[in-house]
């Protein structure tokens, strides 16, 4: 899985900085996500860039596992949490922060029972990525688009 927020039309600094914020959790929480480490540190990289530039993560959703089911374990949090599951070669899971400009509180609309949005009606952003623990990392493997057939071949169990 892939997702990012797509600025459309003339977006003030506020937006691109909640954007560019976002994307850097996601980067952040990609830097510690290696073998032996925890999931909780995933959560406390994404809390801990959201703190920095003022923004509310979204409780409500997780990242997860990819492999025989498509919503499986681990179910990773993007916020401070104390999830001690160790990450070890083999895994494949989806890392996608979201920010709030304002109050994280979300619903999904009735109209459609799909679409999210805020509460209060700020504006959010959200960037996601599918990494794979190896024995000496971590490997993105959404970067630069969707991943060729057999791909994955070597990580998944």
């Amino acid at each position: 899985m892939v997702s990012q927020t797509v600025l459309v039309g003339g977006v003030d600094d506020a937006g691109e900085r909640l954007a560019r914020a976002c994307r850097e959790a996601l980067n952040a929480a990609i830097a510690v996500s290696t073998p032996g480490k925890c999931l909780a540190g995933i959560g406390r990289a994404i809390h801990a860039v959201a703190d920095a530039h003022g923004y509310e993560s979204v409780t409500n959703y997780c990242g997860h596992g990819v492999g025989r089911q498509f919503h499986m374990a681990p179910f990773v949090q993007h916020f401070r949490n104390s999830d001690k599951f160790e990450l070890a070669p083999g895994m494949v899971f989806t890392i996608e922060p979201m920010f709030c400009e304002r109050s994280a509180s979300c619903e999904v609309l009735d109209s459609d029972g799909w679409t999210v949005v805020t509460r209060d009606g700020g504006r959010a952003a959200q960037y996601e990525h599918t990494v794979a623990i190896t024995h000496d990392g971590c490997e993105v493997l959404t970067k630069g688009g969707a991943p060729q057939e057999g791909q994955w071949n070597g990580y998944l169990h």
